[in-house]
């Protein structure tokens, strides 16, 4: 694909769709990191949560808008030439995020936990984009 091919598919994205499904996928990692799975994330990847304030949050969510940004960018982008193509890259991102975890963990149950909690939430975020992006 030549630069004006790729001006043109960045052209056609519905940047307003872009922009919501990047605010809906951050809070949704906001609520799946510090509700629905907080208590297993902690344990099976061993996070120390400090006492009171928490130092280098601020930087560390803009660090984590811009890196959920571009990762929706890259759906919102595939989603344009099939959502088959999108579909595929994503259940094959998080297969290989999913197989990158077992050489972590030698317990059976941990690495199932990890998995749920790490690639569980990249699917449910790359869906969201895939979805938001056919709009």
């Amino acid at each position: 694909m030549d630069s004006s091919g790729f001006c043109a598919l960045l052209g056609s994205i519905n940047w307003l769709w872009y922009i919501i499904a990047v605010i809906v996928v951050f809070v949704l990692g906001g609520i799946w990191f510090s509700f629905l799975f907080k208590n297993m994330w902690i344990k099976v990847f061993k996070i120390e949560m400090p006492e009171g304030k928490p130092q280098g949050v601020v930087f560390t969510m803009i660090i984590q808008l811009i890196v959920t940004a571009l990762f929706g960018l890259v759906f919102f982008i595939l989603v344009k030439l099939s959502f088959w193509v999108a579909l595929l890259a994503l259940i094959g991102f998080c297969g290989w995020q999913k197989g990158s975890l077992k050489f972590r963990y030698t317990k059976w149950s941990e690495y199932i936990q990890a998995a749920i909690v790490e690639a569980g939430y990249t699917f449910l975020a790359g869906m969201v984009f895939i979805l938001l992006g056919l709009l």
